[in-house]
């Protein structure tokens, strides 16, 4: 039976002034790695890694792990020192903060305030609060909460009871976190704290527009040279890195870009679910046919075999804020996986949807009206049939997220299809962060080759036509690796049904007409 008392905030950080209390508020925190740097403390989870590159006038950290797939550097330090040398806040420094890939949490530190983001798409929790003149920042909003005594906010609790909340995941609209005091730092914007504190977006900063015909061509040599790049970095940084993969689109365009470094890597799927058997059959077909080996996990999902089980649980409802209660399964998941996991890094196919205009494909759309409404947002995030008051509630809480995130003007201004920004920011930013660091990386590292903004962008400045049918994807795995698509091997997601999408399809179109 694994040790589990060592892992509460696994991968975590705690950025703060008020070191003293965090400690005696969490024990834990002294078994912690420890810096110090212009009067704040850095506590860092053991295994979690952290970097300090100082000048004269600045401080620039980065906790977690980062590589540059368009310079090809792969060093943290390399990284900060290269930022440290541009000028703060120039548009070069966000074009080479565009172009890090990682999973991690970025802070300048001044001698006035902290100016803090998150990595592309929030992979790795990151939430800030003052709290009585003092500041944090951390991976996990209850570690704040528990250091202040904080108290749920009453709209979350309410929001949380509802019937069908926990339908689309845990996680809650604009920058809210269960606590008022607590806000999240949103993927593509800085926050900076102060005397007050201030959010700044970063991304999108130019005029929208699609690459066609032999732009097209071109666009997609970017975009695979990439990818391709980042996994020559992944193998380069870690010893054994394992590509996790399934019959689905994401897995397999991964695949298809770690040409020529196939044989560095190892393939693994897991079967806790019977809908994850079909997906880690297609995934052994897959390698069987391209001559590489795969493990498939089977995981024991009886919680009667795991004495751990109740153990496991109430960490990884902790880790979640208390929003929810983690499905047996992955429980199981988790408790199996840390026992028998044997790579020393996963490679995740995750964020690559935020370019896939899967909203398109979820109700039926060529097309969305160009100016952003709240209740959009509000209708794509949860199902509030009966519960009107909830609805208008979280019709609030995005429209404060619109203004005070810059999004609203930044689409206006740019002509970006904001429906990509839905999922990029607050399903990927809100459910990802919380699921990934709090629960998988309960496991073993993690680190995501999509989760890189510029590499998005070039993504996303491709025909919408070809992103709504998936022949992005298709194109880059012919371009690749052609034998992977001539397989004809595909899974569909287990949890989309023709009756499920034709009722999602029915509700939001009635909700986005509702006055109430």
């Amino acid at each position: 039976m694994a040790d589990w008392k060592n892992s509460l905030y696994t991968y975590g950080y705690l950025l703060t002034n008020d070191g003293q209390k965090a400690l005696q508020r969490i024990p834990e925190l002294s078994g912690w790695k420890q810096y110090r740097t212009r009067g704040y403390q850095l506590f860092v989870f053991p295994a979690q890694k952290a970097f300090i590159v100082e000048t004269d006038v600045r401080s620039f950290l980065l906790v977690g792990h980062a590589y540059q797939p368009f310079s090809m550097t792969s060093d943290e330090t390399s990284i900060l020192e290269h930022l440290a040398s541009l000028e703060f806040g120039s548009t070069e420094y966000y074009d080479y903060l565009d172009r890090v890939s990682g999973v991690f949490f970025f802070a300048v530190i001044d001698d006035e305030s902290v100016t803090a983001t998150c990595d592309c798409a929030g992979m790795l929790g990151a939430n800030y609060a003052v709290i009585d003149g003092k500041k944090c920042f951390s991976a996990y909003s209850q570690l704040i909460a528990d250091i202040y005594d904080l108290k749920e906010d009453p709209y979350v609790t309410k929001l949380k009871r509802s019937r069908l909340f926990h339908w689309y995941g845990w996680y809650l609209p604009g920058d809210l976190t269960p606590y008022e005091d607590v806000k999240r730092i949103i993927p593509n914007t800085e926050v900076r704290i102060g005397n007050t504190a201030a959010i700044k977006r970063i991304y999108p900063r130019e005029e929208y527009s699609e690459a066609r015909g032999k732009a097209y061509e071109e666009r997609l040599g970017e975009i695979c040279s990439v990818m391709n790049n980042s996994l020559k970095l992944t193998a380069d940084k870690w010893a054994d890195p394992a590509i996790s993969l399934t019959g689905g689109t994401d897995s397999k365009t991964t695949l298809a870009c770690a040409k020529g470094l196939q044989d560095r890597f190892s393939y693994f799927s897991y079967v806790s679910l019977p809908r994850e058997e079909t997906d880690a059959l297609a995934a052994r077909k897959i390698c069987t046919a391209l001559g590489l080996k795969h493990k498939i996990y089977n995981i024991d999902t009886n919680p009667a075999d795991h004495p751990d089980f109740r153990e496991v649980s109430a960490l990884l409802e902790r880790h979640y804020a208390f929003l929810g209660k983690a499905n047996t399964n992955d429980i199981c998941k988790r408790i199996d996986l840390k026992k028998e996991f044997e790579y020393d890094v996963e490679v995740k196919s995750w964020v690559a949807e935020v370019a896939r205009a899967s909203r398109y494909k979820k109700y039926g759309k060529k097309s969305f009206p160009k100016k952003i409404r709240p209740r959009y947002l509000t209708s794509m995030y949860k199902i509030f049939a009966l519960n009107r008051g909830d609805a208008l509630r979280t019709d609030k809480k995005f429209k404060e997220y619109l203004e005070k995130t810059g999004l609203r003007s930044a689409i206006e201004n740019t002509g970006y299809p904001w429906t990509e920004f839905f999922v990029w920011e607050i399903v990927f930013g809100g459910w990802g962060g919380l699921a990934l660091t709090g629960e998988h990386m309960l496991t073993n590292e993690i680190t995501v080759p999509y989760n890189n903004r510029a590499l998005l962008d070039l993504m996303l400045r491709t025909p919408l036509e070809k992103r709504i049918d998936d022949q992005l994807q298709k194109d880059i795995m012919n371009h690749m690796d052609e034998r992977i698509e001539k397989l004809g091997i595909h899974v569909v997601n287990g949890n989309e049904t023709k009756r499920r999408d034709l009722l999602e399809r029915i509700y939001y179109n009635i909700n986005n007409l509702l006055p109430w």
